[in-house]
């Protein structure tokens, strides 16, 4: 990964600073002859030969370089890019050092330049293993105001999967609705609009949360909540409607406040279903929804878009699920026009 340098120049200087402070440590050592044991072994030195060593400027030059290099080169190109073009300048080094040495009996320094070369690279990895960590975790808290924190962290995880088909899977889809909305738009400022409907969704959303729900999308004064995708849940039709019926409780208390604020009624229609959908990325590579689609999602809707306000309406499938758990009552047959089973409606008793 390549690094934006343009909006990291604190961070490039602290590197910079620490990569000279670092150079000039091991230019004092080779002065002082640190190095010239592990040199003269490395590089098989001829005892009976006399090695004249480079002048400081240059060997000063040498040590700079490669403790600096490499850092910047990845930085700037990225690891893979980075690394091979350090290696290939180690290369003709390695060809220099040989050439110079064996010919000339120059004393070219070897392991100060690659001391200071291998801590670069340590260092600038693990930096921008730190910058990505970073990245993603503001990338991530930014995702949470607008994305459901649990499909940021799966498409951050998985970017390829905005290119993959939809999975199928067993989930539970909630749709629910404010009703009276229109008139509502038409009776209060836009501003006291915005203001009830932030309270009522942050509190509702609260609830579906805390019950494992992911929200798909929130489309006016509406909502659509899916349990059991992206994260897999065994008790996803359980907890679905334990959020229902905790939502219409909040509801009560949200009718009172409102209804004294501004003088209206607000309540919530609440259809869930259960059943086998499809999951994943609908759209382009440039702008996309992760959701999931079905006739499943479509009898959810269909069952919302019926339910007068203040009840729950679940259909036929999430009823034989929870039959022993919570305590429903049959409704007249109704038919679904988009061909979806709807032979059976059942509101749940709370």
């Amino acid at each position: 990964m390549r690094l934006d340098l343009k909006h990291n120049y604190s961070r490039l200087k602290m590197f910079l600073v620490v990569s000279i402070l670092l150079a000039l440590t091991l230019c004092f050592l080779q002065f002082v002859d640190i190095f010239l044991g592990f040199d003269s072994l490395i590089l098989a030195f001829d005892p009976e030969k006399q090695y004249s060593p480079l002048p400081a400027a240059v060997m000063v030059l040498i040590v700079m370089f490669h403790t600096i290099f490499p850092g910047i080169i990845i930085l700037e190109e990225g690891t893979v890019k980075g690394i091979i073009y350090t290696v290939v300048s180690w290369f003709f080094y390695g060809v220099l050092i040989h050439s110079y040495t064996s010919s000339y009996s120059l004393y070219i320094p070897l392991t100060a330049p690659l001391i200071g070369c291998m801590i670069s690279i340590i260092r600038v990895l693990a930096w921008e293993h730190r910058f990505v960590t970073e990245e993603k975790d503001e990338i991530r808290k930014a995702f949470g105001s607008f994305v459901e924190p649990s499909v940021a962290e799966l498409l951050l995880k998985n970017p390829d999967l905005l290119k993959q088909d939809g999975v199928r899977k067993t989930v539970t889809v909630m749709f629910a609705d404010l009703r009276g909305f229109t008139k509502l738009c038409e009776v209060i400022a836009p501003e006291q609009l915005f203001a009830m409907l932030r309270d009522c969704f942050g509190k509702l959303i609260a609830i579906v949360r805390t019950n494992g729900g992911t929200i798909d999308k929130l489309v006016g004064d509406s909502m659509m909540v899916v349990w059991g995708n992206p994260v897999p849940m065994e008790n996803h039709a359980e907890k679905a409607v334990e959020a229902a019926i905790e939502m219409q409780a909040m509801m009560q208390s949200l009718k009172k406040k409102w209804q004294q604020k501004l003088g209206v009624d607000i309540m919530l229609g609440i259809g869930i279903n259960t059943d086998e959908v499809v999951a994943g990325t609908i759209g382009s590579e440039e702008f996309c929804d992760y959701t999931v689609l079905g006739c499943g999602v479509n009898l959810a809707s269909r069952l919302e878009s019926i339910c007068p306000g203040g009840l729950i309406y679940v259909s036929k499938e999430t009823c034989s699920i929870l039959s022993g758990t919570f305590e429903f009552k049959e409704l007249d047959d109704l038919k679904d026009k988009n061909n979806c089973d709807m032979s059976k409606v059942y509101e749940v008793i709370t």
